[in-house]
């Protein structure tokens, strides 16, 4: 008789909740359920406990508590990034999007959206490395380039791009860098009171 194991392997989509997470959310899911947006007392452990969180985020990325936003995943996270700021952009004639070939779905199909709305998209190759070339970048930059979107870790590969000096470049032409880290954070040291990014997705 073979032994049956389990081996699962899709962790950096979706993982077991720990026990210790579990532990800690237990009390907001059956007895601080308060709705934090509303005035009535019930309501303000449940508030507070949101304001201890956005503080504890902000602390582990180096960001302030008021530049952190919660949403309902990374999904949401990139397509509130990539179309607030493509319509900002817009706003001021700039309607010209710098990706990579490889992003994830979240990304992707917002830009496609967004190409619909009459937005030009280029798309950076990466390499044999996995990686985008910073030089591809600065080549790709124009006059309305509103934004450039390039991932932190690849999801399938695990390639980590060069985002610091990715991020130099967008800095030096003015231009808007948004990161999808939805699978870099925890992984990999992030400080964003260094990292020259605009906007980070976890």
């Amino acid at each position: 008789m073979t032994d049956k194991r389990l081996v699962y392997a899709d962790n950096a989509a979706t993982t077991q909740l720990s026990f210790e997470v579990l532990t800690e959310m237990m009390p907001y899911m059956t007895e601080h359920y308060g709705n934090p947006s509303s005035l009535y007392s019930f309501s303000a452990s449940a508030k507070e406990a949101i304001e201890t969180a956005r503080q504890k985020v902000a602390d582990c990325l180096g960001a302030t508590a008021k530049e952190i936003y919660f949403t309902s995943g990374g999904s949401e996270s990139d397509n509130w990034a990539i179309k607030s700021m493509a319509k900002k952009g817009a706003k001021r004639g700039k309607k010209h999007i710098i990706s990579s070939v490889f992003e994830h779905h979240a990304v992707l199909h917002s830009l496609d959206a967004l190409k619909k709305e009459g937005f030009e998209v280029t798309l950076l190759p990466v390499y044999e490395n996995g990686i985008v070339k910073p030089e591809d970048l600065e080549n790709a930059i124009r006059e309305d380039t509103c934004l450039v979107t390039i991932m932190f870790a690849n999801n399938e590969i695990g390639t980590i791009q060069p985002i610091a000096e990715l991020g130099e470049i967008c800095k030096k032409h003015g231009v808007v860098f948004h990161t999808d880290a939805v699978q870099a954070v925890g992984n990999v040291p992030i400080d964003l009171s260094t990292l020259p990014v605009d906007m980070l997705s976890l």
